[in-house]
């Protein structure tokens, strides 16, 4: 099992619950300490499902977006923790593409980049966002080898954290892509020794034919296909060859595009940047913006002062911060706690995002308007007190965030009502259905009766999403009800119960000092994902405040 060793999060969870009776153990210095949550704590690890990347926390498609260094070997001034922290805290950027300066015969222009390189991940890393180590060369197919050497190092370095991507081939030129193909197919291994994380392979004509990589898709379970684009120069026919990709059920990762011309210069193209923004958001596509540089272009988010915004870099500021303002994963708190509940006010069109945790027994009830998304409905004051989601019509949809400690079944009852011949939901999860519901008349639009369904929900965070397959009702409460008692789970040194004592042993595994057998790693995982991490430890401490 893959282990995320996000230290100070371990221990912050832990001594809010007193669950232990001295302080853990302090990391090794060689290990990278995640100080903030972030979009990797809650998504976890990008993983691609047909066309799209999910996160394996999360289990629905995931868009991040963020910043690209310039060459390292040519900006190297802005590469170090002071810019990465600039770029989470002012910019709200999920993720950084590190640009490392590699030349046309595929070798590092400056070995001391790679120090530097270090340097910026680690702090992403500690930031909790994901960044990218991109093989920046319009010539990587020409020495193998050294990609081979540099990308096993990284990955045995960096692979076990879920921040990391890898991108093998910044933007092969006039070569076929039958020849990209068969370079990353000799370099993917080496990082397979290593980690099971996302890689993303450029495509010819400086990324732009993704459609020709679609066509014939490298044989791994985890890669998506780069396309690049610069709103000057290119619109609607890339964006077609970008359609075909995905058509074809291939991931696709915008790791570069500009807000100018194909050359990096040139004044903002607003217009052609909001349709090429306005695609990327509806197909959930995570990008990267060209690029962190003070060079004279019009490109460069920096002025000549290498610190004020250009043109440029005012435009991605608002664009980004106006994503940070309905980015899911914000809403989480940092600590692990729950929302409270009072200090959420529901309003349509906006992420409430009160997360609903659920245990293995007893039952748990979630206002339905609170909920994360939703398409096509309104709140009303509702009979039963606060308000509840009406005028729902046929494909209108509310989702909620939701979180299991393993995969079980549930009895959800609707508070519901229809003056109508009344409708049908149904419920679906990471675009899973787990079953429907009819809604019959109830002879008035606040005349509320129950309604019950029994679905298996997945272990972890996900969103549960309703459906209205037919409309005319309203729904006012959601009663979830565990079927089949206690979950299992938890007694980690399999002495008969949950304890403080299996806390103390799940977090001396997170930091290297104990090991687990396989019934043992079994009780540790707790949401069933295969993978024991922080969320793992946050599910056991819900557990424990609960007895």
């Amino acid at each position: 099992m893959k282990i995320q060793k996000a230290f100070s999060a371990v221990c912050a969870f832990v001594m809010s619950a007193a669950l232990l009776p001295r302080v853990l153990p302090a990391p090794e210095l060689s290990e990278v300490s995640a100080a903030e949550s972030g979009p990797v704590s809650y998504y976890g690890q990008l993983q691609t499902s047909g066309n799209k990347i999910i996160g394996s926390s999360y289990n629905e498609p995931v868009q991040v977006k963020g910043m690209s260094f310039f060459w390292s070997n040519w900006q190297g001034q802005y590469w170090n923790s002071g810019t990465v922290d600039r770029m989470v805290e002012e910019f709200k950027c999920e993720i950084l593409r590190c640009s490392l300066g590699v030349d046309d015969q595929g070798s590092i222009y400056s070995g001391g980049d790679v120090g530097a390189l270090r340097s910026v991940m680690d702090a992403a890393i500690a930031k909790d966002i994901y960044v990218i180590v991109d093989w920046h060369s319009h010539g990587a197919h020409n020495n193998t080898n050294a990609a081979k050497s540099f990308f096993s190092e990284i990955a045995r370095d960096y692979g076990k954290y879920d921040n990391v991507i890898f991108e093998l081939y910044n933007e092969p030129t006039q070569v076929s892509w039958s020849t990209v193909k068969g370079y990353a197919e000799q370099v993917i291994p080496e990082i397979r020794k290593y980690s099971d994380n996302l890689i993303i392979v450029g495509t010819p004509t400086w990324s732009q034919d993704v459609d020709a990589a679609a066509n014939d898709p490298i044989n791994d379970s985890n890669v998506a296909y780069v396309l690049h684009f610069y709103a000057g120069t290119h619109g609607g026919e890339l964006r077609g060859k970008g359609d075909a990709a995905l058509s074809k059920n291939a991931a696709v990762f915008v790791s570069e595009w500009g807000t100018v011309n194909a050359d990096g210069d040139g004044a903002v193209n607003v217009g052609s940047t909001e349709e090429w923004l306005s695609w990327m958001d509806s197909n959930k596509l995570s990008w990267c913006n060209w690029a962190i540089s003070s060079k004279a272009e019009g490109s460069s988010i920096f002025g000549g002062d290498g610190s004020s915004l250009t043109d440029a870099g005012n435009y991605l500021k608002k664009i980004l911060n106006a994503h940070a303002e309905n980015a899911v994963w914000r809403t989480v708190p940092k600590s692990g706690t729950d929302p409270d509940p009072q200090t959420t006010t529901p309003t349509p069109q906006t992420q409430n995002n009160e997360r609903l945790s659920l245990s293995g027994s007893g039952s748990a009830v979630l206002e339905a308007e609170n909920y994360s998304s939703m398409s096509g409905v309104e709140l009303e004051d509702c009979t039963q007190g606060g308000k509840n989601v009406g005028y729902i019509e046929a494909g209108d949809w509310m989702s909620y965030s939701i979180s299991v400690p393993q995969t079980m079944k549930y009895e959800l009852t609707l508070d519901a009502a229809s003056e109508s011949g009344g409708g049908q939901i149904a419920f679906s999860c990471g675009g899973n259905t787990l079953g429907t519901l009819d809604i019959p008349s109830t002879g008035g639009w606040q005349n509320w009766q129950q309604f019950k369904v029994t679905l298996e929900l997945p272990a972890g965070v996900s969103e549960l999403k309703l459906n209205a397959q037919q409309g005319g009702f309203n729904v006012d409460k959601i009663t979830f009800t565990a079927v089949g008692g206690q979950a299992s789970g938890g007694d980690i040194n399999r002495d008969g119960s949950v304890s403080a004592a299996d806390a103390v042993m799940l977090c001396k595994y997170l930091i290297g000092n104990e090991q687990l057998n396989d019934e043992q790693a079994k009780q540790a995982d707790l949401d069933s994902n295969q993978v024991i991490n922080v969320i793992d430890l946050t599910l056991l401490k819900r557990m424990l405040l609960r007895n």
